[in-house]
Formats: C-alpha cells, sequence, structure tokens
C-alpha cells in the first residue's frame, strides 16, 4: 500500500492530516477526530486562544483562590450558556455557527473604528 500523505481541511476549518500511520493504527488520529478542542473560548466577550484562556484560568486560581476560580467558572459557564441560547432564539443572524462563534473580532489596532475629526 503506497498511500501518500494528503492534508485536507475539515467542516470547523481544522487542517486534517491522513496517512498510512493514522489509517492503519487507529489511535491517536482517531482520538483526534473524537476529542476535538476549540480553536478559541469566548471568555466575557472576548475571544482567547487556548494558551490565554489557560493562563487566565492560572491567574484566577492564583488571586481569587479555589472559591474564586469555582465562581468564575460558573459564571463563564453560565454566560456561554446564556449567549448559545439568546443566538439560537433570536432568529435572524446568529453568532453561533456550527458551534463556533462567528462575526467581527477586533485582531488589532487596525480593526479598531477610527476616532471622529474636528474634535
Amino acid at each position: 500500500n503506497t498511500m501518500g500523505r494528503r492534508t485536507r481541511i475539515g467542516p470547523d476549518g481544522s487542517v486534517i492530516k491522513d496517512g498510512d500511520e493514522s489509517d492503519s493504527s487507529g489511535g491517536e488520529g482517531g482520538r483526534r477526530r473524537w476529542c476535538r478542542l476549540p480553536q478559541t473560548v469566548d471568555t466575557f466577550g472576548f475571544h482567547l486562544n487556548l494558551k490565554h484562556f489557560a493562563l487566565v484560568m492560572l491567574f484566577v486560581s492564583m488571586t481569587m483562590g479555589s472559591v474564586g476560580f469555582v465562581l468564575f467558572s460558573c459564571f463563564l459557564s453560565i454566560y456561554t450558556l446564556n449567549q448559545r441560547r439568546s443566538s439560537s432564539s433570536g432568529g435572524g443572524s446568529s453568532r453561533w455557527k456550527d458551534g463556533k462563534v462567528s462575526g467581527a473580532n477586533i485582531k488589532g489596532v487596525g480593526d479598531l473604528p477610527k476616532a471622529p475629526k474636528g474634535g
């Protein structure tokens, strides 16, 4: 079997590499398909990468203790559920598509609105 490696884009935009190793073993390649982490986490309106979200959670646990960490996690869960529920019942333009937030995200200073002139 001389099947080469193929790279394709998944429905969520992630890169999926197929090859002999993942097809025959079924180990890690199968786990990636079933246990896929999101690329960003909506943290009260801030879309953080997983590394940044982990740092925020570490900072919260260090500064607020275990009770503060649990409260932060509970409020974040309530916020996420409320955002998903409000967007699904909103009808028109939904912020959630396929379990991910869609829409404008400010990634740099150039994305910010310009200040009004004449001041």
